[in-house]
């Protein structure tokens, strides 16, 4: 691709003066962004696949290796060797640009030898002051996964795509380098899981973002950056949250609690109401007050407004109907009308239904059962196929929590295909 502005010209210039990663940032993230793993056969004779030492051990899932001290997961295993692989970041910057280098990090594990790993960088995500960017990278070859990379090819010139947005959301090396007006408008610190490249151009083009970062509330700014439209909804009632320094637990809980305060006709600009001692009671009973004036409200127009909204959800989602899949035990359904929203908010006291989160064009809902039985309500975002949030019985966790969004996600190919067919 040739370059044909002026920040692109710069780049080019910029792209070979970067300096080559080191073996410490190597280090890192063979550390923190791999897992680790400890083979145990049944004579109890338990390796490291990290360091390669060998001794016995008796627990039954997490050790520590006595040699190299890194906390293992224990698996019951003939197998000898295995490859993993994973994706990081380092944040730099050169000619006064603001640089995100994404590396493909590859780890090789041999019984009773010392694990090797290298990192071969992928795409180069460039930022100037005024927020545009321009992106360096390796071709990709014609496949469906996506580290279908040309290898021995060169970082040049590209266009920006989805592949090269989704491995860049990764983790990124603590200690990193920001250009004046980064460092100015807050960056430091942790980024707290933030997409690095979303986070900066925020910070250089919203002051929202830049009063909420350095508030050091990272994690609301999160939701907000994957949520824009409530960022510009709710903007003014969360600055009487930071005003009055209240701390909030669950910020999605929290917006679908401002969300009901205002079907129910409550002032959402009141610290009394938009800062409650017990968010999640205070959430129940105005979702409770909810339901109440939806079941006047539908027994006035039920008929109508059910098949308006049953026409426009089947228009949204009809393609993903009858999308199930399953690990043995749970088993994660499409919710296939909008009368299945209802019922599955009236049977695990959320808000599922009420909240219309059918008519949402970018998630997709599913309900985790087993044995027929509701356990949580799973919402996967349609744009980064990342699941937004799951809820159980009163919008609490179940012990299946974490398995559950395993599993969703373990399946988001399934829901890709369904999306291009």
């Amino acid at each position: 691709m040739r370059a044909k502005t002026r920040l692109q010209h710069k780049v080019i210039t910029a792209n070979g003066r970067l300096l080559p990663l080191t073996e410490k940032q190597q280090l890192w993230a063979f550390r923190h962004c791999l897992s680790h793993y400890a083979f145990r056969t049944k004579s109890g004779m338990t390796t490291c696949m990290d360091c390669g030492h060998q001794w016995n051990e008796t627990k039954t899932k997490n050790c520590h290796c006595p040699r190299c001290g890194t906390r293992l997961e224990i698996c019951d295993t003939l197998q000898r060797k295995y490859r993993d692989k994973s994706y990081y970041s380092i944040l730099t910057t050169q000619d006064g640009l603001q640089v995100q280098r994404v590396f493909l990090l590859t780890a090789d594990y041999r019984k009773g030898k010392k694990a090797g790993y290298y990192s071969m960088e992928i795409v180069r995500y460039w930022l100037d002051d005024n927020g545009r960017t321009a992106v360096t990278a390796l071709r990709r070859t014609i496949g469906y996964y996506q580290d279908s990379f040309v290898f021995d090819n060169c970082l040049e010139l590209r266009n920006d795509n989805y592949v090269y947005r989704r491995i860049a959301d990764c983790k990124v090396y603590p200690y990193y380098s920001a250009t004046d007006k980064l460092r100015r408008n807050g960056l430091k610190g942790s980024l707290s899981n933030i997409e690095p490249m979303e986070l900066m151009k925020s910070l250089l083009k919203d002051s929202r973002a830049e009063t909420m970062f350095k508030a050091g509330r990272k994690r609301d700014l999160d939701y907000f950056l994957q949520h824009p439209m409530y960022f510009d909804l709710y903007w003014n009632t969360y600055k009487i949250v930071m005003r009055n320094q209240y701390h909030i637990s669950d910020i999605s809980l929290w917006i679908d609690y401002i969300r009901l305060l205002e079907r129910c006709g409550r002032d959402i600009h009141n610290a009394y109401y938009v800062c409650p001692l017990d968010l999640k009671a205070e959430h129940d009973r105005y979702q409770e007050r909810e339901r109440i004036i939806q079941e006047r409200e539908r027994r006035e127009a039920q008929r109508k407004k059910a098949l308006e909204n049953e026409e426009r959800f089947r228009e949204l989602k009809s393609k993903f109907f009858g999308l199930s899949f399953t690990d043995g035990l749970i088993v994660v359904s499409v919710l296939e009308s909008v009368d299945d929203y209802y019922k599955e908010g009236n049977a695990l006291h959320h808000c599922v239904g009420q909240c219309e989160y059918y008519l949402k064009p970018n998630s997709l809902v599913f309900s985790a059962r087993i044995d027929n039985k509701r356990i949580e309500t799973v919402e996967l975002s349609l744009d980064t196929f990342k699941v937004l949030q799951s809820r159980g019985l009163c919008n609490r966790n179940t012990e299946y929590h974490d398995r559950i969004i395993q599993l969703v996600q373990k399946n988001a190919r399934k829901i890709r295909k369904r999306m291009t067919a």
